[in-house]
């Protein structure tokens, strides 16, 4: 049997519209061997007889249904059976563009000490795949340390804890004992984790992932007060995480405030999107752990020093594209 190079993890739950196309696209991945691990998380459904109908037969194909437990623990699922040499997590309405696996395969042959597989994405309108806009947007390629490409995705505002933002070396997820925890913001810490744990990364130039934006989906959907709640606490964790990897060396002290600033700021869009306020422990959390970094230019000032009038700033400029979208 050759040696599987990747393991595609896939979450699945209630996506008969959409599971056969987001397969399909990951079949046609030409190169090294690849298997592909369905997690169907309880689908109550057609989806699970949608894919025992397409690829029960498939060798390549494994099929795993558990009581449903969320994305997380469903990724986790598909983590213990995985054995391929790197993973990499795909949503179940999304699509993955061709030359991702032969270009890791090429990556890996030439460089085999990388652990660490990045790439651009793009979203897109479900039922409209010609309408697309930008989502990870990767401006250092090539052989990488992974905390440099971490800081850039932070510093232009890209950077995403998706799980599919990337394919990590199974020996990682290993030796870290890396796991999915919660059932929302799960991948808060996984994904940091993978960022600073890892040692190599190659940064492509191409596109892979297109993420589908749909209505009623948890990421397109009002958010409760809960919500918010659970987003600030995986924060928390993630950035525990990130401060127990790195040591006290300047480069370091830049990263650790980087994600505190692309932090700050994508809590406070969330709410100002979700036309609810910025709930008070997140102002405090900036005005104490914001406080403890010097601001690089007037608005990173602002944030810090003067929460609500950034706030209210932000706010004029996300009501004006609310209603240009409108």
């Amino acid at each position: 049997m050759a040696k599987i190079l990747l393991s595609i993890i896939i979450p699945t739950y209630n996506v008969e519209n959409y599971i056969v196309e987001c397969v399909d696209s990951l079949l046609k991945q030409k190169g090294a061997s690849s298997e592909i691990i369905i997690v169907n998380d309880g689908s109550t459904d057609g989806t699970l007889a949608l894919v025992e109908q397409h690829y029960g037969h498939l060798p390549q194909v494994k099929i795993i249904t558990t009581r449903n437990g969320g994305a997380g623990k469903a990724r986790d699922i598909g983590l213990d059976a995985a054995l391929g040499e790197f993973v990499f997590f795909c949503d179940p309405d999304d699509i993955v563009a061709d030359g991702f696996l032969a270009e890791l395969q090429q990556v890996y042959q030439a460089h085999p000490e990388i652990d660490l597989f990045c790439f651009s994405s793009q979203m897109f309108e479900d039922g409209h795949r010609e309408r697309i806009r930008p989502k990870v947007r990767h401006e250092v390629f090539g052989l990488q340390p992974p905390q440099n490409v971490l800081s850039s995705l932070l510093r232009n505002g890209s950077y995403t804890s998706a799980a599919w933002n990337y394919a990590l070396k199974k020996s990682v997820v290993t030796q870290y004992d890396l796991r999915f925890v919660d059932r929302v913001h799960e991948d808060h810490k996984y994904t940091l984790s993978a960022f600073v744990r890892a040692r190599h990364a190659w940064v492509s130039k191409h596109v892979y992932y297109y993420q589908r934006v749909r209505n009623g989906s948890l990421t397109n959907s009002r958010k409760s007060e809960e919500y918010f709640l659970q987003r600030y606490n995986a924060f928390m964790h993630a950035f525990s995480t990130l401060k127990h990897a790195l040591d006290t060396s300047p480069a370091s002290k830049a990263l650790e405030k980087d994600y505190l600033m692309h932090s700050f700021r994508l809590m406070i869009y969330l709410s100002l999107y979700n036309g609810t306020p910025v709930p008070e422990y997140v102002i405090n959390a900036i005005r104490f752990m914001g406080g403890q970094h010097e601001p690089a230019n007037i608005k990173e000032w602002l944030l810090i020093n003067r929460p609500q009038i950034f706030i209210m700033l932000q706010n004029l400029k996300v009501t004006k594209e609310l209603k240009r979208a409108a």
